[in-house]
């Protein structure tokens, strides 16, 4: 096999490998592909907030500080915040309370036990940590932040709610962390419930939260999960992981399939963590602190309401990015969350999702490869925009309507890799057989037909094809006596015999014929090889009536030089033979071989027989179309038994009742009929002088058949002694 047909086979195969590229993202670039492809969904497309929004961010801003202090208030201030959300379902602090309050009167009096009497007021002082507490406590559904970290192992045994877990063991999938950084724990006592603060493995964009996490091998609800659990009364969350019943995982440890809590059910991606579909921050309730202070919200605002306590302030570094958005509150992202929850809108992006996008993208490669092979670059393209176009839509249709997420980013991708590289290698495969073909048929054929035939090679087959084809030989007429005229000018004769070849040569090239070789004087030609030509016949009949014309024209040169006239004999044939590169290793001749090329040359050498320039076999004659095509005989040449019919193609001959009677004619010499056909004879002998010589063979024919008649089963077939 060659080495452009192995690398054309290749194709397909190197098109499969490519679409599976993705899975080794390397240096991560799918990822980010697939992440950016997910964010534009979401800026085109923003979640839309409820009418009755749930949340309320209650905002420690930069004029807050501003008007109340810097940073960190006081615990009696932030009770009195927590007081005026009584009412609410319940109040999140986005904060976490490491220490005591440094202007309490519990650490003034360590501060200045040097001062007894300062002491003994400090004593009779409410703590700012006890009245935060006592806040805390009173409200019922305050929920306090927690921030997991690796640092230093603390482990983590003041939950508040109940876990019911079901399938694989769900702390193997989530976020893992030694330790915490907790709340004082006068502070944790007073809660309804700790939730972690963590984003989870999100890089600069959050795009996830954890529903859970695990902290030194215990798992803990996030921040804003426990904040909907105390808004909605409900004490346990239920977690079912892959091989719970009902989740088909086949034994694989696949990851968590959801959360529920109450009547919420929330789908989770295998790590437990949920999409983040936000809204543009201008949709959520923010007010800021100091208003809620100030009284100008009454606490009937936060009735049954979700309140979040956290911080929009430049200085205080919580600051993040959402998929729409960048630098907005952390707060707002929590807000976001809940917000989802309520709302049951859950972007989702199931396992599965991502076998069926490289799935599309190997389907798209393995079409555009075949499109590419057979018809070239640009149907590769339309197979490209056409299939990538189907895979956009299908994104957008299932995120608009299923708030799934189907990237639409790696099949693009893939096929983009795949269209360059497959169109780069089929572009050399082609280079390289073009290559070979130029170097095998330079010897044959013309610049231009070298160049059609490397444009169009697929139709080679190298090393012998059967075919059918139509084969020409042409031969100088008394070529043995020119050549006597010449036996003290081998030079003139050369020359003489060049010039004819080259312009007999020439209209054969004018038709994409294709010269096998030249033996002497005769000229050996065939069409619809090495590049298929459906109207073979036709191009070697309109070759040799051009090679007519190129005779008389260079015989009128000759005249003029006072040199001898030439004529030409052509025979045509048509029919199957085995064409290719025949002969050793070494040297080996583009020829042909059969039956019909055999025919052709005997062919041409009754055409002097005959009294005409060209003699057709029946195989060509039979397909030619408006060209005037005579019957000759029935003829079997030297070397066959086998007779076949023979005809000659005359140009301008506008005789169709002369055609007719020569039907008739050839009828009564087959039967026999000498009279009839004798008479034929005499009444067309003078007029058509192409058919003078014809008829004087007939006539000699019958002569001798009158004198030794044929059996009765004679056909009229002459059998040719001579080639």
């Amino acid at each position: 096999m060659n080495m452009s047909k192995l690398g054309r086979k290749s194709l397909i195969p190197f098109a499969i490998i490519l679409a599976f590229f993705p899975l080794l993202n390397p240096l991560g670039v799918f990822t980010e592909l697939r992440l950016t492809s997910f964010d534009t969904f979401q800026v085109l497309f923003p979640r839309v907030t409820l009418e009755e929004d749930p949340v309320i961010v209650i905002d420690i801003d930069d004029e807050s500080l501003n008007r109340l202090g810097q940073w960190p208030w006081s615990r009696n201030t932030l009770a009195a915040l927590t007081d005026k959300t009584k009412l609410s379902a319940a109040t999140g602090f986005d904060i976490v309370f490491a220490e005591h309050d440094r202007t309490g009167s519990k650490e003034l009096q360590e501060m200045y036990k040097q001062e007894p009497e300062l002491v003994r007021i400090l004593e009779k002082t409410a703590d700012h940590d006890e009245i935060f507490a006592s806040s805390i406590q009173d409200h019922g559904t305050v929920v306090l932040g927690l921030a997991p970290n690796n640092n230093k192992k603390i482990n983590y045994e003041n939950g508040k709610f109940g876990l019911v877990a079901q399938g694989d063991d769900a702390k193997q999938f989530v976020p893992q962390y030694k330790g915490l950084q907790k709340n004082i724990a006068l502070l944790e006592d007073a809660s309804a419930g700790l939730g972690s603060m963590s984003i989870g493995n999100n890089d600069s964009i959050v795009r996830t939260i954890p529903t859970f996490e695990t902290i030194n091998d215990k798992l803990i609800p996030s921040f804003p999960l426990e904040l909907v659990r105390v808004a909605i009364g409900a004490s346990t969350y239920q977690i079912k992981s892959s091989n719970a019943s009902s989740e088909e995982a086949f034994g694989e440890a696949t990851g968590i399939n959801h959360v529920k809590l109450g009547g919420l059910v929330m789908p989770t991606n295998p790590d437990g963590s949920l999409w983040i579909y936000p809204t543009p921050t201008k949709n959520l309730n923010i007010i800021p602190a100091w208003k809620v202070l100030n009284d100008e919200y009454d606490s009937s605002y936060f009735e049954g309401k979700i309140t979040i306590v956290g911080t929009s302030a430049s200085g205080l570094f919580d600051l993040r990015s959402n998929a729409i958005e960048q630098n907005v509150p952390g707060v707002t992202i929590v807000a976001q969350f809940v917000q989802q929850i309520f709302s049951n809108t859950f972007l989702k992006r199931p396992d599965w999702l991502l076998g069926l996008e490289f799935l599309a993208g190997l389907v798209i490669s393995v079409l555009m490869t075949i499109v590419i092979q057979r018809n070239g670059p640009v149907g590769g393209l339309a197979v490209f925009a056409l299939g990538n176009g189907s895979v956009v839509y299908t994104s957008y249709y299932f995120f608009i309507n299923h708030q799934y997420l189907v990237d639409p980013i790696s099949p693009l991708v893939i096929c983009l890799i795949a269209y360059l590289v497959i169109t780069f290698f089929n572009f050399l495969f082609t280079e390289l057989e073009r290559s070979k073909v130029r170097t095998a048929f330079s010897q044959y054929l013309t610049p231009a037909m070298v160049e059609k035939l490397a444009q169009s090679s697929e139709s080679l087959v190298l090393g012998g094809e059967r075919k059918e084809m139509t084969f020409l030989f042409s031969d100088i007429r008394g070529f043995t006596a020119i050549s006597e005229k010449y036996q003290k000018d081998p030079e003139g004769l050369t020359d003489l015999i060049n010039q004819v070849l080259t312009v007999l040569s020439n209209e054969i090239l004018a038709t994409e014929g294709t010269i096998d070789k030249y033996m002497g004087d005769c000229i050996m030609a065939f069409w619809n090889a090495p590049t298929d030509q459906p109207d073979h016949r036709e191009r070697a009949l309109q070759s040799a009536f051009a090679m007519q014309k190129a005779l008389t024209n260079l015989n009128l040169d000759l005249e003029r030089s006072e040199q001898d006239m030439l004529s030409v004999g052509i025979g045509i044939n048509s029919g199957q033979c085995i064409v290719g590169n025949m002969g050793s290793e070494d040297r080996f001749d583009y020829t042909v071989l059969g039956d019909a090329v055999n025919l052709a040359s005997r062919l041409e050498g009754q055409c002097s027989h005959y009294g005409f320039e060209m003699i057709l076999g029946e195989e060509t004659a039979k397909s030619l179309q408006g060209h005037q095509i005579v019957e000759l005989d029935l003829l079997a040449v030297k070397g066959k038994t086998e007779p076949v019919k023979i005809y000659t193609a005359l140009e301008n001959f506008d005789q169709s009742d002369f055609v007719k009677d020569h039907n008739q004619f050839l009828s009564f010499y087959r039967t026999q009929k000498w009279a009839e056909a004798l008479e034929h004879i005499k009444k067309y002998q003078p007029q058509i002088i192409e058919f003078g010589i014809y008829y004087d063979l007939f006539l000699r024919r019958i002569d001798e058949l009158k004198e030794n008649p044929p059996g009765n089963d004679w056909q009229g077939v002459f059998i040719a002694d001579f080639k």
